[in-house]
């Protein structure tokens, strides 16, 4: 027995000296692929081995800004020109374009009643069936027969203070006729309220401004305004 193991053990070491020759042959190989590296690189000329130079990175200047488009430079009366105006009616191209006879007009019609004296011609009784209602002289209204409660209005509709009649007259006449308006409302007011009123301060700076007015300069003004106007309705 101790000789059976005893040649276990022999075949054991051999089988360990088997296994350590290929890692011993291994590590040989290694080094000599170390040496023939090492050897390599003592052939390479010094000049070669040393590293080459670094290039110097441009340095990146900053993007030309593009110049920006000039803008063209409108006047305001090119800017005016081009713009198309659109009113549905004269009144409107009147008013909102204000012209000194729209104005005219439109402080007229506050008070026109203190200088023009309207209506005219009209009946001195009112017709059959028909009685007159307080307050609008030349309007009557039916109180029997068939045609109860129809209005009849026999008021002169051709020289009324309208808008459109007021119109068809010169600055000239716009411009006396509202003074005179002016100049009789403020009497009433001062017999009503006395002198010294906001309102009567309001109507002093109206009437500067009326006395200022000049007729020729502001029919002109309105003639353009209505021909530059694209009007939808008459």
């Amino acid at each position: 027995d101790e000789e059976d193991d005893e040649e276990d053990d022999e075949e054991d070491d051999e089988e360990d000296d088997e296994e350590e020759e290929p890692i011993k042959s291994n590590k040989k190989r290694q080094v000599e692929s170390e040496d023939d590296d090492d050897s390599d690189d003592d052939d390479i000329p010094l000049s070669q081995l040393k590293s080459p130079p670094r290039k110097k990175k441009k340095s990146l200047a900053p993007p030309k800004k593009k110049a920006a488009p000039k803008k063209k430079v409108v006047s305001k009366q090119e800017s005016k020109s081009s713009e198309q105006i659109v009113h549905s009616t004269i009144a409107g191209a009147i008013f909102d374009s204000g012209c000194v006879k729209g104005m005219l007009i439109q402080r007229l019609l506050c008070r026109w009643w203190y200088a023009i004296e309207w209506p005219r011609g009209i009946p001195d009784k009112p017709p059959k069936n028909y009685d007159s209602m307080d307050g609008m002289p030349g309007i009557f209204v039916c109180t029997s027969g068939d045609d109860v409660g129809k209005i009849k209005d026999c008021r002169d509709f051709e020289n009324r203070p309208s808008f459109t009649n007021f119109l068809k007259k010169a600055s000239s006449e716009l411009k006396d006729l509202l003074i005179t308006a002016i100049d009789e409302q403020t009497k009433a007011l001062i017999e009503v309220e006395g002198s010294g009123t906001v309102t009567e301060k309001e109507l002093k700076d109206m009437l500067k401004w009326a006395k200022k007015v000049n007729p020729d300069k502001s029919d002109k003004e309105a003639t353009k305004v209505l021909k530059k106007a694209n009007i939808t309705k008459q």
